[in-house]
């Protein structure tokens, strides 16, 4: 990728471990020679952000805006409980041909999205069932791409709609028996990536929890709490 000035790697991590794994994940870009930009709040909130309680996640937005008001373009959120292993980099090349890079979380859309956020968009579980979802605690964005900049837009209209709202337990969000807990931020980048149509061609798996030996070829992140 040419225009590393553009790039940045996201992070904000607020209360218990968070912050620690925020200060891991800066340290270990340093460790892999990550040349470009980093945004990383440790225990504290990105600028306009909404209360974790009040709007479940919408510090990922608050960082993307953050980002995005200071001239960046090629955005990569990565959750507290990542640290890199390899130089991202080449993510970025994803990033900057696809318009956005995600992973599987191994689940359906059928089982991670409560009630509510299906009835807003007008969709049925059945419809969602056939809906892979994609993990949003690695997801990169190129916001000079059309699809990337409608991908990020349509992902914070729905958080701004509250559609994040609900619970990682079952909370009787619905009473459909496919129904396994509501993925919060993750459910609404789903929506939005299911709204638009858009097919993540270029997927590599470069994300492993530590110590699984998984992939280990084409591995940049390890998973781990602290």
């Amino acid at each position: 990728m040419e225009n590393i000035n553009k790039a940045v790697i996201i992070n904000a991590g607020i209360g218990g471990w968070y912050g620690l794994g925020s200060r891991r994940l800066e340290k270990s870009l340093n460790f892999v020679g990550w040349a470009g930009n980093t945004l990383i709040w440790a225990d504290e909130y990105p600028p306009n952000s909404h209360n974790h309680n009040e709007v479940p996640y919408y510090m990922k937005i608050a960082a993307f805006e953050e980002a995005i008001r200071q001239g960046f373009t090629y955005i990569l959120w990565v959750d507290s409980s990542f640290w890199a292993v390899e130089n991202p980099m080449k993510m970025f090349d994803i990033i900057n041909e696809q318009g956005f890079w995600f992973f599987s979380s191994g689940y359906n859309l059928a089982q991670s999205v409560n009630d509510n956020a299906l009835n807003y968009v007008g969709k049925t579980r059945d419809e969602a069932e056939q809906q892979t979802e994609w993990a949003s605690g690695c997801v990169g964005i190129n916001l000079e791409n059309p699809n990337g900049k409608a991908l990020y837009e349509k992902w914070k209209f729905y958080m701004d709609a509250g559609l994040s709202k609900g619970s990682r337990l079952h909370d009787n969000q619905s009473a459909d028996p496919r129904f396994l807990f509501h993925r919060q931020d993750q459910s609404c980048l789903n929506l939005a990536i299911w709204e638009l149509g858009l097919k993540n061609d270029k997927v590599e798996d470069m994300v492993s929890y530590k110590g699984t030996g998984y992939n280990p070829e084409k591995i940049i992140w390890f998973i781990q709490s602290l």
